[in-house]
């Protein structure tokens, strides 16, 4: 009897063992997602501005955007928001973000971009319509031998994200692909159909160079579209699909994407099979 009953109180232990890790192993991607460490400083607070007909925060630390709504609408939010602190860690990408591939004389392509590691940006005077500037060295490598300016303005009634790129090396760079995450509110996690129709948006892309755009309309069909189109000579060259990024894709979530200047490093290594949507 007593061999039964030690036996039957193993068995017991073992199946709770079991039945913990299980729970554990049951975490669902977002719940994985929101358990990273937040490295992107959202509690530092944001930075409030008005362009024409928008408005617009950042964040302080990182100068990245953290709200985009119309004044004649600011119920309805173009940027991720409601996932902002879920996706507030290292290699999550946000509107504000760069990715640049390069190489010096005889060496390989390497990739930088300033989601990858997170670390507060240094904040740069303003004047005129420029609304935040930064430089976003700290946020980068420090093998980087390029400096990089960032500056969010206004022109009119319309909001303008501008990077300034400068060779600060005696080497020569060659800069082969640039690409600007476009993050804005395509999630539909946890929504209902109506739910989706009232707060997410849709992306059209037209991969156009110096004619490309793109719109960014609310799911339901609705109301004023937002457009993204070039600011002086940044093609529209290619739209290349952010697979790096840790946001959980599948049925109610496609992934995010990059306006790409450039793209030749990607197009000789990445999609050296594929032909090409335009010279690059």
């Amino acid at each position: 009897m007593r061999r039964i009953i030690k036996g039957y109180t193993l068995l017991a232990f073992l199946l709770v063992g079991v039945s913990s890790f299980a729970q554990e192993k049951q975490l669902t991607p977002w719940e994985r997602l929101a358990a990273r460490p937040s490295t992107l400083g959202i509690e530092q607070g944001e930075l409030t501005f008005e362009a024409g007909n928008l408005n617009v925060k950042i964040l302080k630390s990182s100068q990245t955007l953290s709200s985009l709504t119309l004044k004649s609408d600011d119920k309805f939010d173009f940027s991720p928001k409601k996932y902002l602190q879920k996706r507030s860690a290292d290699g999550l990408y946000q509107l504000g973000d760069i990715n640049i591939r390069l190489k010096t004389a005889n060496g390989d392509w390497k990739k930088y971009s300033t989601a990858a590691k997170r670390a507060n940006i240094k904040a740069l005077p303003t004047t005129g319509n420029i609304l935040a500037a930064s430089d976003l060295a700290n946020t980068l490598p420090a093998d980087l031998p390029i400096k990089i300016t960032r500056f969010w303005e206004k022109s009119g009634n319309d909001l303008v994200l501008r990077f300034e790129i400068e060779n600060n090396s005696k080497a020569d760079v060659e800069l082969s692909s640039v690409g600007v995450p476009m993050i804005f509110n395509n999630i539909l996690d946890g929504v209902s159909l109506d739910e989706a129709h009232a707060q997410n948006v849709f992306y059209d892309p037209y991969i156009g160079m110096d004619a490309g755009y793109l719109q960014i309309a609310k799911l339901s069909g609705k109301g004023a579209a937002l457009l993204v189109i070039p600011q002086g000579k940044t093609p529209f060259e290619a739209y290349s699909p952010l697979l790096d990024d840790p946001t959980p894709r599948g049925i109610t979530f496609e992934g995010f994407h990059e306006w790409m200047v450039l793209s030749k490093a990607h197009a000789n290594a990445d999609w050296k099979n594929a032909e090409q949507w335009n010279e690059n």
